[in-house]
This record gives structure tokens, C-alpha cells and sequence, in this order.
């Protein structure tokens, strides 16, 4: 069985068509949160995960822009960048989309292909919002009595694999925007119960042309093309 492994697309639309064009062939896709902010396309990333995905859990920005949540904070570049996108969130997404987004569980538990999965956006003490680093010791006390053969985790935007004394820990990193920088998508592969991290560039002029047309303004598509060119310090 072939389990595409999605999290963190932040409505770019761009590079989760780049992952989808690489993985045109899979059996289940699992998605891990943060579908929305950031990007200029919202709609179209949440239709795809809502028509497609085997199963998705909510992540924190899922949820601040579901619930109307004004931004406050705007002291950094990516600060800024989500709070003048988190307008085009709105513009863009139907109702149906916002009921989507409001209703996606914090936590899911399946199994596929007698593989037990648990999927969370953060961590299992604080699905939403913890940010933890890739200290083993750290999540094997996070992780708990967690019980399976993969926790699967998003939120840091760094692809990890790490054995923990009793489930192994996945996050694919991000599809939608890179801590580190770079016009690419990461992203995960489990394929017969063994997982390999991937990435697959997209094109940077497509993504700065959504933003365009999604009514940025010229100021915030020269802030977003630094952000994703060269990465991000913010830990949210």
C-alpha cells in the first residue's frame, strides 16, 4: 500500500499540484493540518483535501481562520505575510469550506493496510499549537502512551522520521512553505509500512501570479517571495 503523507500546504495551490503531479499513483493520502493561510489559494487546496484525502486533522491556522480569529501580532515579515493574507482567506473560501475547516478533528486514528496511524497537527499534548523540536527524548515523553506504528505530526515545517520507544514519529515538513526557504514542496511516502521523506520544486513565477490574482497588493507579493525564497524564523 502507497500512503501519501501531506501537511502544512498553507493554501498553495501551486505546490500541492507539483507533489500530486510527482505521486500521481497512491492508495490513501493523509493530510496533517494547516491546509489554509499564508497562500493565495485557499479554495482550491481545501476542495482537493476535502474530495480527496483518506483523513485530515485540523491544524492551528485551520482553526484561527475558520473561527474569524482577528491577527494581532505583526512584528515580524511572517507575521505580516499572514495577517495581510488572512483577509484573501476569507475572500476566498465558501462556506463550505469554512465548515470544513471548523470540523476537522484535532486527533484521528485509523488503520490502513493493518498499519495503525494517529494523526495529529502538533503534538498529542497540544494538538493545535506546540512547537517541538526533534529531540528524541522530548517526544518520546510527548508521545506517551500513544499506541500504534506511526504518530504522524506536522506544525514544525521540518521533515523528521524518529524511532520512539513505542510508535514511530513522521513529520513530511511542509508542501506549502519552507522554513528554511526554497520553491519546493516536502512530503512523505509510506510505502509497505516504510516511510521515505521527498521533496519536488514548483515553479516560483506560478505561485507569485496566484498571489496577484488573488488581489495582493504588490507590497505583499515582494514580502511573500522573500519569505519563500529564503525561509522564515517564526515558530507558530
Amino acid at each position: 500500500m502507497r500512503i501519501l503523507l501531506l501537511s502544512d500546504i498553507h493554501a498553495n495551490w501551486t505546490a500541492l499540484q507539483a507533489v500530486l503531479n510527482a505521486e500521481a499513483a497512491f492508495d490513501a493520502c493523509l493530510v496533517l493540518g494547516d491546509l489554509v493561510e499564508f497562500g493565495p489559494e485557499p479554495h482550491e487546496v481545501v476542495q482537493w483535501v476535502r474530495q480527496n484525502a483518506t483523513a485530515a486533522v485540523r491544524g492551528n491556522h485551520d482553526h484561527s481562520v475558520a473561527e474569524f480569529m482577528k491577527p494581532q501580532r505583526d512584528d515580524t515579515p511572517w507575521h505580516q505575510l499572514r495577517n495581510q493574507m488572512r483577509y484573501v482567506q476569507w475572500q476566498k473560501l465558501t462556506a463550505m469550506d469554512l465548515h470544513y475547516l471548523r470540523n476537522l478533528p484535532l486527533r484521528k486514528e485509523l488503520k490502513l493496510d493493518s498499519l495503525q496511524f494517529q494523526l495529529i497537527h502538533a503534538s498529542p499534548r497540544d494538538p493545535l499549537n506546540e512547537y517541538l523540536d526533534d529531540d528524541p527524548a522530548v517526544w518520546n515523553r510527548r508521545a506517551g502512551d500513544v499506541q500504534g506504528d506511526f504518530l504522524c505530526v506536522g506544525h514544525t515545517h521540518r521533515p523528521l522520521i524518529l524511532q520512539l520507544k513505542q510508535i514511530q514519529l513522521i513529520n513530511p515538513g511542509s508542501v506549502g512553505q519552507q522554513k528554511e526557504g526554497g520553491f519546493f514542496a516536502a512530503y512523505a511516502i509510506i510505502e509497505n509500512g516504510v516511510p521515505e521523506l521527498k521533496t519536488v520544486a514548483y515553479p516560483a513565477a506560478e505561485l507569485l501570479e496566484a498571489f496577484r490574482r488573488a488581489g495582493a497588493s504588490a507590497k505583499t507579493i515582494q514580502l511573500a517571495e522573500r519569505i519563500y525564497e529564503h525561509g522564515f524564523t517564526m515558530e507558530d
